[in-house]
Formats: C-alpha cells, sequence, structure tokens
C-alpha cells in the first residue's frame, strides 16, 4: 500500500446518458486509478515528449508514440510507428492503422498499462474501485487442484506483509467446502462465513464480530460444515470483500478450486490473483486452461500472476520449462518439505520458527512483490529478480 499522497479516490456520481465519457485509466504506477477523459473535440495524444496529453517517462516510448480520438462515435487507438510498439490486449498494433477500443480494453506503452473505460457501457466508479488506493488491495490465491500448498502460502505472507509493513492484514477462507485456514492457526471454533451471511447486513463494522484473530492479523474462516457452503453466494462475497477493504491495508483469499459465481466474482474485485500449482505436468495442463479461461476476463498481465510451488523437486519440471510451457513469467517457491510441513501439520508458521529458511525467503520476496517492491534475488539461483506487482 501506498502512503495517503498517492492514494486515489473515486465517488460515485449519478450522471445522465448525455453526460457518459470515455476514459483511459492507468492501471499502473505513476498513473494507477487516474482517468485521462477522451474528448470528442480533441486528439489524446501519447509519448514521452512535453505537451503531450498523456506524457509517459520512459526512453522505450517515442516521443509521439500513440493518439487516441474518436471517430463517428468509436474511439479509435493508433501507434505512430513507434520504435517499441502498441499493444492491445497483449497484443501488438500495427503501426499507422486505427484499432477500435471496446470497453475494458488494456492498452500498453512499454510498461505502462492502461484501462479503456466507456461509461456508456459499465458505470466509471463501480470500474475504477478495484484500482483505488483508498480501500485496501485484495489478493486472492486459485489453483484448479488440491495440495498446492495455498493455505501455508497465504497464512505465512499474511503474517510478514503485517509484521514487515505494519499494516491491517486479513485473510478469508473461500475454499467453503474444505477450508483449512482455522486448523492451520490451532484457532478455536466459533463464528464463520456461514453465521455472517445470517446477518440482515454485512458491514464493515459488523464483520469484526465474525472475525478470528491470528498471529498478527485477522482471520475469516471457511463454514464448519460441507454443506453449508452451498449457501454462500457470489453477492455475500462481494459485500465481504469490500466490507474487509473498507478496514484493512490487503485482503489475501484462499480460494475453491472449482471455477463458479463465487470464485470469479472474488478473480474480478482482486487487485490481483496468483494462479498457484506444482512444477508437474498435470498442474502445468490444467493451469494453462486456467489461463486460457483467464484470458477471456481480459484480466491485464498486472493482475494476473503464476506462482509455482515446491520448485526444484526431484523429478519435477524446472522453472525455465515451466515458463516456456505456460509462456509467462512465474514466481517460484522453492521445495522445503521440512519447513512447510511446519505450518501444514505443526499448527505454527514457518517465517517465525525458521527465519533462515529458503521457502521463508521466498515467502519474503512474495510480499515485496505483492506490495510493489523490489524483490531480493536469492543466491541459490532459483529466484531472478522478481517483478513488482504492476509489472516493472
Amino acid at each position: 500500500m501506498s502512503d495517503d499522497s498517492k492514494k486515489t479516490v473515486f465517488r460515485k456520481v449519478v450522471v445522465t446518458e448525455e453526460m457518459k465519457k470515455k476514459f483511459l485509466v492507468g492501471n499502473t504506477p505513476p498513473f494507477l486509478g487516474k482517468p485521462f477523459e477522451i474528448s470528442p473535440s480533441e486528439v489524446l495524444t501519447i509519448g514521452r515528449e512535453e505537451g503531450r496529453t498523456l506524457q509517459l517517462p520512459s526512453e522505450m516510448v517515442s516521443r509521439l508514440h500513440a493518439s487516441i480520438e474518436i471517430r463517428e462515435g468509436k474511439v479509435v487507438l493508433t501507434d505512430n510507428d513507434s520504435s517499441n510498439g502498441t499493444f492491445l490486449n497483449s497484443e501488438q498494433i500495427p503501426p499507422n492503422a486505427g484499432h477500435i477500443l471496446n470497453h475494458r480494453d488494456i492498452v500498453k506503452f512499454d510498461a505502462f498499462e492502461f484501462i479503456y473505460i466507456d461509461t456508456a457501457v459499465g458505470d466509471l466508479w463501480q470500474t475504477l474501485k478495484p484500482l483505488s488506493r483508498e480501500g485496501s488491495q485484495i489478493v486472492s490465491f486459485y489453483s484448479p487442484k488440491g495440495g498446492t500448498g495455498i493455505s501455508t502460502i497465504v497464512v505465512n505472507l499474511a503474517r510478514t506483509i503485517a509484521e514487515k509493513s505494519d499494516k491491517k492484514v486479513a485473510v478469508v477462507d473461500l475454499d467453503l467446502r474444505f477450508g483449512d485456514i482455522l486448523t492451520f492457526l490451532v484457532g478455536k471454533p466459533g463464528n464463520s462465513i456461514s453465521e455472517l451471511i445470517r446477518e440482515q447486513e454485512i458491514t464493515p463494522d459488523n464483520i469484526q464480530n465474525f472475525m478470528h484473530k491470528g498471529p498478527g492479523f485477522d482471520y475469516l474462516a471457511a463454514p464448519k460444515k460441507t454443506e453449508l457452503a452451498e449457501l454462500v453466494t457470489a453477492q455475500h462475497v462481494k459485500t465481504i470483500l469490500w466490507s474487509l477493504e473498507a478496514k484493512y491495508d490487503f485482503v489475501l483469499v484462499d480460494l475453491k478450486t472449482e471455477i463458479d459465481e463465487v470464485t470469479i466474482t472474488a478473480w474480478e474485485l482482486s487487485n490481483l490473483i496468483y494462479l498457484v500449482g506444482l512444477p508437474e505436468i498435470g498442474h502445468l495442463l490444467a493451469a494453462r486452461r486456467v489461463i486460457e479461461i483467464m484470458n477471456t476476463f481480459k484480466f491485464p498481465e498486472s493482475k494476473f500472476k503464476v506462482l509455482m510451488n515446491k520448485v526444484g523437486r526431484e523429478g519435477t519440471v524446472s522453472a525455465e520449462e515451466v515458463k516456456s510451457f505456460l509462456k509467462r513469467d512465474i514466481t517460484v517457491l522453492p521445495y522445503c518439505p521440512d519447513d512447510a510441513v511446519i505450518s501444514s501439520n505443526g499448527g505454527k508458521l514457518l517465517v517465525n520458527e525458521k527465519p533462515g529458511s529458503s521457502l521463508t525467503a521466498a515467502i519474503n520476496n512474495l510480499n515485496r512483490q505483492i506490495a510493489g517492491e523490489e524483490a531480493l534475488a536469492e543466491s541459490g539461483g532459483i529466484f531472478s529478480k522478481l517483478k513488482s506487482i504492476l509489472g516493472f
């Protein structure tokens, strides 16, 4: 989370149909959450040269890199034969040819990413809400297969974020049938999501009555009985995450394996999604299918990351082979079974019990990535310099 001077606050405004506008909204620093209106009366110019409507501070951006204008009611993006190209939804567009933008298209110039918002199609405030720095960062962890260690990652990461940043952190166990965050933290049975959704209204204030106290962070437990999972709807999840967003700096979400309305709602509300897998053929095939699904939602690269756990285990696929197979950069956690079992079976946090472990160091690096800081390089060579949360 950034400090108060870097926060962006969006307020919902009721507008008539005639007042509907079109915007290019920043999705990476230093323009994160900042909207640039696309006017029908003038061309929006993008480049590194002073005087451009959108001046981008990078030598990789041409002086007059690209332009956006409204032609016959359509918003048209043109790359002005730039040196390093303009990307639309991860595909480089040909120069000097107009490309019509659609609501929520992702436009990228070098490392600077923007989202095109047409308020005639989608409400500006609701669309920008996940980009707002006023609330928390919601970070979801999803795997199409079990056994990837998500719960171990989440509880240790929550402790690390809280300790390193002095921020308020919440964990939500949305593995609704088989969630075990409560067990991992040796918590006492009590209120859970199933009790929370019985409330007449879920608010930032009353949700606090259902949170458990963990080691430096709070957490909302999964339902006590598997059959109660059916009662939790996508609307419940939306209200829960927005309520927690108002009270916490970071909200970490442990998701179930199914891709349903609950999972998709959590994805859409998240600032960052980690697809978690193991370096094994079955996991990689499943991960590739999930990536295809993610692409249909037009999630930008800055929102959707791949996290490989247990990298380096004998007989498994190497990190470089995983990257080649998935055609994506990955973040990796090393194979340290004796350390990981401290949390999964011992009810303790490995980041506390084994601060010198390579797995603890990897979780520290993951914390830096989520915080948008530069990650450290591991001397063992498994870790290269990690990218920050926003793609730098």
